[in-house]
């Protein structure tokens, strides 16, 4: 049960971790939403969340980027926590805040790295921090999806990867990079060795949302719905009643690989996970790659974009680098 000061933060709460639950957000994302949704009902007292306006979303942001000097990724989280909260939790139609949102992220000068920044900044990175951060620059996944990759959804023949969405349903298909192939293929032998040991050792059983455990029972110990990127040891999963599993890499460490990564290459700009991803997408459109087919890869596209021809017409921009 989530915590709060009075009994309706505490039902607020509880409303937002159950939601959480059934939409199968991560444990990280779902510790930091309910930490910044209580933070944000206890900095305006016994008012409830129904009564609160844009004045008072912008009140809490400043609150925590003078009294607490947030930087401006932590005051995302929050707000995009706010955000769940209204949308999500409460039901609750908010367009000013979606475009308070949009006015937001359109004043921010979004950094994008140059091709040979990002080369610089790979060539500084190695083994599973250099496959994920190359993954990210050379498909244009999100750093979530790509430590959330599972094995049977790269496609070495057609060079495609399928990204699935939190319940496990796939939700588009990207590029994979041709120069990518052989470093994964490397990567998964020694990770089914690992599997191998799990399985001897009475484990190898992976988390699966719900739906996918349903309609394939035995699938959670099967090699092909294995993370492609696990994390270097087994822990107890909460989500299972503390059944001990293999989880994916932390999402935390591959950030701080990248950020440290710019810094050991002298790239006198904010890079991160994201940065990676947004050049992706603007260095395809410098190549002369359609936009619509550059949303469809990204996951912006409607219904209607070119997501299945997409992959198959379009370079990544990971394989003009040198790499090592």
């Amino acid at each position: 049960m989530a915590r709060g000061n009075n009994v309706n933060e505490v039902q607020v709460l509880d409303q937002m971790q159950e939601t959480l639950r059934i939409n199968n957000f991560s444990v990280n994302i779902e510790k930091a939403y309910l930490y910044w949704t209580r933070a944000f009902l206890s900095f305006h007292g016994d008012r409830p969340p129904q009564e609160l306006g844009l004045n008072d979303v912008e009140a809490f942001l400043e609150h925590l980027k003078e009294e607490r000097f947030a930087v401006t990724r932590t005051l995302d989280q929050a707000l995009h926590a706010i955000r769940f909260l209204y949308k999500d939790v409460l039901a609750v139609d908010c367009p000013w805040l979606d475009k308070y949102i949009q006015q937001r992220d359109g004043k921010r000068n979004r950094n994008i790295l140059s091709p040979k920044e990002c080369q610089r900044v790979l060539s500084f990175l190695f083994g599973q921090d250099w496959l994920i951060a190359s993954l990210i620059y050379g498909s244009g996944m999100r750093l979530v999806e790509c430590v959330r990759l599972r094995i049977r959804d790269i496609n070495f023949q057609d060079k495609t990867l399928l990204v699935r969405k939190a319940d496990g349903e796939v939700g588009r298909q990207t590029v994979l990079p041709s120069k990518m192939v052989a470093p994964l293929r490397a990567h998964l032998e020694d990770r089914k060795l690992l599997h191998i040991k799990d399985i001897a050792d009475g484990f190898g059983e992976v988390y699966l949302p719900a739906k996918i455990a349903r309609d394939y029972p035995d699938a959670a110990r099967s090699w092909g719905w294995q993370y492609v990127f696990p994390s270097s040891q087994r822990d107890a999963d909460l989500r299972a009643g503390g059944k001990v599993r293999r989880k994916h890499v932390d999402e935390k460490s591959i950030k701080r690989a990248v950020e440290h990564a710019a810094i050991e290459a002298s790239v006198y700009k904010q890079a991160s996970a994201d940065t990676l991803r947004n050049s992706f997408a603007v260095h395809l459109i410098q190549n002369g790659v359609d936009v619509k087919a550059v949303e469809a890869l990204l996951g912006h596209g409607g219904e209607d974009s070119p997501v299945v021809t997409a992959h198959l017409e379009t370079k990544s921009p990971l394989d003009h680098l040198m790499i090592h």
